[in-house]
């Protein structure tokens, strides 16, 4: 009877420490971090305007993003290209310090040819160098995905001419079948330089139906890559507290699914402040995290347990050639290293759209 007793006694301590392990677990789980950047390797800010000036379809806008940044834009010629030397100390940086996301890096940027061809404005060898500095420094710690093709004006692929139209808004006319040859295309372009991409990035925001958008880009993907868990990113969201990415597209039967990827911070993310080159790198941080910890961006979103996805631009990170940009997001990260460690866990961006599908099939 009493070696009975032993063994139940023995059973319960070993459930009560088996269920304290599982619930401490739960209550340490960590929140995703995931950083993208958008347009590489050209400042888009300054292409698309000139294109469009060039072409004699220059409109000028009246609305406060284009009177807060845009208004000088021909002071940004000289940053037209962004210097590949840049990305590789980013991707440096990026290594060091742990931080991990997505790079968009553009199969046709401005339309000035396909990376897997030659580009105007690159030798050959500083295409080779820029194709090398992603394949192997920024993919250490970046998934890379084209930002469609061009992101500046849409492009015939028939001939590989430049259309009279901004390549956002000619996608929101298109059919599923022409959304699926231009993600193609793009998916492809990268696959010819050694890049499996396992999403896309929407340049500015699609218009059109977003379900012949969902079904183009995972029929895209199944061709290029073969994969069948793929996401993408259009949405900003810099206002809610709880901001969460969303499984649009679920089929359980033949393992195929989509994720709306969402950076929670405001569309025109605080470093465009420096795109001409000033800024304060420390208040500009103040947005994501202050000094002390205590507020920011960062820090509503944690009151809900919202992943923290962020983004930036190569040319607001660049900052004209000053860097004040890449410095304000240093000081981000080493601000969240201070206050956040323990709390966040780094993911590139292909592992967060798997978390958000296992997220959804507990559900």
């Amino acid at each position: 009877m009493k070696r009975n007793l032993s063994f139940f006694a023995i059973a319960l301590m070993i459930l009560i420490i088996a269920f304290s392990c599982t619930s401490g677990k739960k209550s340490s789980s960590k929140v995703p971090v995931v950083l993208i950047i958008d347009d590489p390797p050209i400042n888009v800010a300054y292409l698309v305007r000139k294109q469009l000036e060039d072409s004699g379809r220059l409109v000028v806008s009246d609305s406060e993003f284009e009177r807060t940044y845009l208004s000088h834009w021909k002071d940004m010629a000289q940053s037209a290209i962004i210097p590949n030397a840049f990305f590789k100390k980013f991707a440096d940086w990026a290594v060091k310090e742990g931080v991990k996301g997505k790079v968009s890096l553009l199969p046709c940027p401005a339309g000035f040819g396909f990376i897997d061809d030659s580009i105007k404005g690159f030798t050959n060898e500083q295409l080779q160098e820029l194709i090398h500095i992603f394949k192997n420094d920024i993919s250490k710690n970046f998934d890379i995905t084209p930002e469609i093709l061009t992101h500046t004006l849409a492009i015939d692929l028939k001939n590989n001419k430049l259309l009279p139209e901004m390549e956002s808004r000619w996608m929101a006319t298109q059919s599923e079948e022409v959304l699926t040859e231009y993600f193609t295309k793009a998916l492809q372009t990268l696959k010819n330089v050694g890049i499996t991409a396992p999403g896309i990035t929407q340049p500015n925001c699609f218009g059109g139906d977003f379900g012949w958008y969902t079904r183009a880009l995972l029929t895209a993907e199944k061709k290029v890559n073969n994969i069948t868990h793929t996401f993408y990113f259009n949405d900003c969201d810099g206002i809610n507290k709880k901001v969460d990415s969303k499984v649009v597209l679920a089929d359980k039967e033949k393992n195929e699914y989509v994720v709306s990827v969402v950076s929670a911070s405001r569309a025109d993310e605080p470093f465009w402040y420096t795109l001409y080159g000033e800024g304060d790198p420390k208040k500009l941080a103040d947005y994501y995290i202050t000094e002390d910890g205590t507020s920011g961006r960062f820090i509503d979103l944690l009151s809900t347990n919202s992943p923290l996805v962020f983004h930036a631009h190569g040319q607001t990170l660049y900052s004209n050639g000053s860097e004040i940009g890449f410095q304000s997001l240093q000081e981000v990260v080493r601000r969240m290293d201070k206050h956040l460690k323990g709390k966040i866990k780094w993911m590139k961006i292909g592992e967060f759209a798997e978390w958000n599908i296992e997220r959804s099939m507990g559900e």
